[in-house]
């Protein structure tokens, strides 16, 4: 048989070459394709391991929330056993960490007295903890009250239809009552301003109960300026002190002689636990937690409790060191 000639060799090594080019392509897309099969794999055993998790503590809580008793120290009835309704995150199990925040502790946004001078006040100082100045308070309040009335009569610095539909957010003014906190960020300029939903979002710190009972007891230093008017050192310093257990009450330390007193900021004070409570669910290593709003239906036989809201919120970084455990 007569030897290929020079030419034709070159031809078929370098037929040879580009064929074996393409099977390194061919072998390198599916090693990468395997490779994210895998690694989708493991996202995705993550997230039913995370969810069965979370499903777990979620009906734990609810069958606590169902059958503790409440007192003024919290959950349970026994001064320093009794499980916080301050926010502050507890531990449960190994991986698993959950806050319960009394909503009395939080500032209401429903309230039914937010239209008069006192209301007002209230959302104005929760406005100024985040740096903003007295015009803006004021803008920002009056685009909340706007949101919430079922009129179209717009306030001075107000919002009401035609300023969401010249912006085509036409369906995002209810004219009723906030349903969750996180609603806030649909109002007229409040989703806009940045100092609101940084690190520590105002929708931390408020609730959408249609009353205005509070509890300083349950509130943190947020809460405690816009209810109380105290200064935001003070309110630091009390819940600093509240929580470490050594002041137990510090009611009488921002109320002074008011307490009770229905023509003064007193009159709207509650020791007790309201029926509603916050509660945030998270598991350590995601970067999510689930919040609900959880209310105590004790009087109803086949509902003992009813969930308002629930929606996926970012953590704090408290939430990384938690070194109490869930104990009622």
């Amino acid at each position: 048989m007569k030897p290929l000639p020079f030419r034709q060799r070159g031809y078929i090594l370098a037929l040879n070459i580009a064929v074996l080019a393409v099977m390194l392509v061919g072998a390198t897309y599916m090693g990468q394709r395997l490779h994210l099969a895998l690694r989708l794999a493991r996202m995705e055993e993550q997230r039913v391991t995370t969810e069965l998790a979370m499903r777990s503590a979620r009906a734990e809580v609810l069958y606590l929330l169902a059958t503790v008793q409440r007192s003024r120290f919290g959950l349970g009835i026994l001064q320093g056993r009794a499980v916080a309704l301050d926010g502050r995150y507890y531990r449960m199990g190994q991986d698993m960490v959950v806050s319960l925040q009394d909503a009395r502790g939080l500032i209401s946004v429903n309230a039914i007295r937010l239209s008069t001078d006192y209301g007002r006040e209230r959302i104005e100082r929760l406005l100024s903890t985040y740096g903003l100045d007295a015009p803006s308070q004021s803008r920002l309040t009056d685009k909340l009250l706007d949101y919430r009335d079922d009129d179209d009569f717009r306030r001075i610095n107000g919002a009401e239809k035609e300023e969401y539909v010249s912006e085509k957010q036409a369906d995002t003014i209810r004219n009723a009552d906030l349903l969750a906190p996180a609603e806030l960020s649909r109002v007229h300029e409040w989703g806009q301003t940045a100092a609101l939903w940084q690190q520590d979002p105002i929708s931390e710190h408020v609730n959408t109960l249609n009353v205005s009972l509070f509890n300083p007891n349950n509130a943190d230093w947020r809460a405690l300026v816009a209810a109380t008017g105290t200064s935001e050192e003070l309110a630091r310093s009390l819940v600093k002190s509240r929580q470490a257990g050594e002041i137990a009450d510090i009611t009488p330390l921002i109320y002074t002689g008011d307490i009770y007193n229905p023509f003064g900021q007193g009159g709207a004070v509650s020791f007790f636990p309201s029926e509603t409570i916050v509660v945030t669910l998270g598991r350590i290593g995601t970067p999510f937690a689930v919040r609900m709003a959880v209310k105590h239906t004790h009087a109803l036989s086949t509902t003992p409790w009813r969930i308002l809201y629930s929606y996926k919120t970012t953590l704090p970084e408290a939430f990384w060191n938690v070194p109490e455990v869930l104990d009622a």
